[in-house]
């Protein structure tokens, strides 16, 4: 395309060059630059910048976009344009040139701080029951027709979500749920995207370290039902959120189009009638906008019926049947990672999950709690070189609602891991949680144990428990690696699980959940 064309209206204040050259590539990744590409220039660092912009011209760039002034004017061949937000030009430039896929499928963005990966698998596994083949773009990957395309950021930058949406579309794929970040809506990555549906989960401490404060982060969400989703060009979008939740209920207040609102409370358009969530999983009956809609799922505790709920609320607005909802459900048994059961000690449930903030370290500790084990036993840490206020927070709600904590590493990055514990610790001792012996924890006294070490944290657990108890491995969930002092370590919880249980005489094998 003419570069004239790709950057019609967008916000660039000033061009230095001519605007005729044709376009052959996007791209935001000076080390992937093609001879005739545009390139956006997003680094925030005037030297990395310069640098990236020098790359990407060396390997042939014919325009790019960037903050500052002018950096080469001796290349003829060269245009610059100067702009305050690259991304946003980015945006516009990037659904031209892949020819606006998202007015083709139907796209949902689903947002909030915990429940985005299992709301997309529920979402896509109920299209697909209807029959109507869907993609997925979120934390683990994109991935269409069973086949992944790419792995990288929960909400890709705009020129790849463009891109996979447009290798969707040519293989009959009719519908995505894409996973909404805070930071990918701060960052304007979705700002030209054509939403048929919106999804609002919930809101809890994340992101600190991006955003500053819990509203700077609840209004980088919030903008994509009041400033984006009016503007798709699709008819009838709809903003759907948990209505007895106080950001779900700031949320349709906030809204001026059509607006769908789930949760327990019956006064809601999609509510349970009835529910039990048990060690088998959840029953219930759903009331969908007046239709009756009879549920079984795989999956485990009050916070999935809620996913069940939000994701059932999105497919019947955009017109899916019941019956399709419910086979749906049944057929989902969550999303990897996500309290995902895995082979252990004879008669002890162990499940392995991503909550590495607090919203969601608490919800899932609820959730298990609320089946009356005979002892919850959970291991966790918490990531370096990021918000360190949720470490006490964290250590406090795992003093609260588990009976043995085993504190341990997460991603400790460049940071000391014994002084990120030391900070857990401080909330553990604030709910008057005793730090005890491997001894004393093994014969079923209440506290917490101390292990740096993953794997040893991870087998000290299993070391411990008896019949009836649930163990729950925190804060990775799929992950398959672990970041230490510069190094990617490799390092799945799941298949550390497995390779201890299977030393152990009575090894229980997985449930579907």
């Amino acid at each position: 395309m003419r570069l004239a064309e790709l950057i019609a209206g967008a916000p660039v204040e000033r061009v230095h060059g001519g605007l005729d050259a044709e376009i052959s590539g996007l791209a935001y990744d000076s080390r992937k630059v093609r001879p005739g590409d545009l390139f956006f220039a997003t680094a925030r660092e005037p030297a990395a910048r310069r640098a990236h912009i020098d790359d990407a011209l060396q390997r042939g760039a014919r325009a790019v976009a960037a903050r500052g002034g002018v950096v080469e004017e001796a290349r003829p061949a060269f245009t610059f344009l100067e702009c305050a937000e690259p991304r946003a030009v980015m945006a516009i430039a990037a659904s031209r040139f892949f020819g606006a896929p998202s007015r083709k499928l139907d796209l949902i963005g689903v947002t909030g701080t915990s429940g985005k990966t299992t709301s997309t698998y529920l979402l896509a596994s109920i299209f697909e029951a209807a029959g109507r083949p869907c993609g997925l773009i979120g934390t683990i990957g994109i991935f269409a027709r069973g086949r992944k395309l790419q792995s990288g950021l929960t909400t890709p930058e705009s020129i790849d979500f463009e891109a996979a949406l447009a290798a969707m579309d040519r293989e009959g794929v009719k519908a995505v749920a894409a996973e909404i970040s805070s930071i990918g809506i701060a960052e304007r990555r979705v700002d030209q995207l054509s939403f048929a549906a919106c999804l609002f989960t919930n809101l809890g401490r994340d992101h600190l370290d991006y955003h500053g404060t819990i509203e700077a982060y609840f209004d980088a969400k919030l903008r994509l039902f009041t400033e984006i989703l009016p503007r798709s060009a699709r008819p009838g979008a709809v903003a759907v959120a948990r209505g007895d939740d106080s950001y779900g209920a700031r949320v349709l207040a906030a809204c001026r189009g059509r607006k769908i609102s789930f949760g327990l409370d019956r006064a809601l358009d999609v509510y349970p009638e009835s529910y039990r969530a048990g060690v088998d999983g959840i029953r219930a009956t759903l009331n969908l906008m007046g239709r009756r809609c009879e549920i079984s799922s795989p999956m485990l505790g009050e916070i999935n019926l809620l996913n069940i709920l939000g994701a059932s609320a999105v497919s019947a607005a955009l017109g899916i049947e019941p019956e399709a909802v419910a086979e749906g459900v049944r057929r989902c048994p969550g999303a990897p990672g996500r309290l995902e059961a895995v082979a252990g000690p004879r008669g002890v449930k162990v499940l392995v999950d991503y909550a590495h903030k607090p919203d969601a370290l608490e919800a899932v500790l609820s959730a298990l709690r609320a089946l009356e084990p005979r002892r919850l036993i959970c291991v966790f840490g918490c990531g370096g070189d990021r918000d360190r206020g949720k470490r006490p927070i964290m250590g406090a709600i795992a003093g609260r609602l588990a009976d043995t904590a085993v504190l341990t590493s997460d991603n400790p990055r460049s940071e000391d891991p014994l002084a990120i514990i030391a900070e857990v610790e401080a909330g553990l001792a604030e709910r008057g949680l005793e730090r005890i012996s491997q001894a004393h924890a093994a014969r079923g006294e209440r506290g917490y144990v101390v292990e740096p070490d993953r794997r040893g944290a991870i087998a000290l657990a299993l070391r411990i428990v008896q019949p009836g108890d649930i163990v729950v491995v925190a804060g990775k969930g799929h992950e398959d690696y672990q970041l230490v002092a510069g190094r990617r370590l490799d390092f799945d919880d799941r298949v550390v699980v497995r390779e201890i249980a299977a030393s152990m005489v009575g090894t229980e094998p997985p449930s579907r959940n």
